[in-house]
């Protein structure tokens, strides 16, 4: 009984532990996103997809992104070059994989005439960027 009552516990006390999640990387450095002026009057928008690779001391060593977007290609240029510049606290493991997505977003509504660039940008750290804008006026 002693046995099967010390198993019990053990497994319990096992399933805590491995329930846990790893806590999430904290960027200590970030560098604000902008909305590439070509692709915002090319109307072009879209989800981008980075994995990145950090080694130990937090520096981003590699920047990979994912071919799930086709038409938003000049989009992953200025998302991947934008993350280089960023910087995390030490990792629990060397080399560390993140997945980062960065979600380029035009206001659908009409621009307003004399309107001015609007760009914003949100974090959803350490894993998630929205930068978003609107349309400017068309001067004829």
């Amino acid at each position: 009984m002693k046995k099967l009552t010390f198993g019990c516990l053990l497994f319990c006390l096992a399933t805590v532990c491995f329930g846990q999640q790893q806590d999430a990387l904290c960027p200590r450095h970030i560098e604000t996103p902008t909305y590439p002026p070509i692709a915002r009057a090319a109307f072009v928008s879209g989800k981008i997809t980075l994995t990145i690779t950090i080694d130990a001391d937090g520096t981003v060593k590699h920047v990979e992104a994912a071919a799930d977007n086709p038409d938003a290609k000049m989009l992953q240029k200025f998302a991947a070059e934008n993350l280089r510049h960023w910087t995390f606290a030490k990792p629990p493991s060397a080399p560390y994989t993140e997945v980062v997505v960065y979600d380029y977003e035009i206001d659908p509504a009409p621009p307003v005439a004399g309107a001015t660039s609007i760009t914003k940008v949100t974090f959803d750290l350490p894993d998630r960027v929205t930068i978003w804008t609107n349309q400017l006026p068309i001067n004829i």
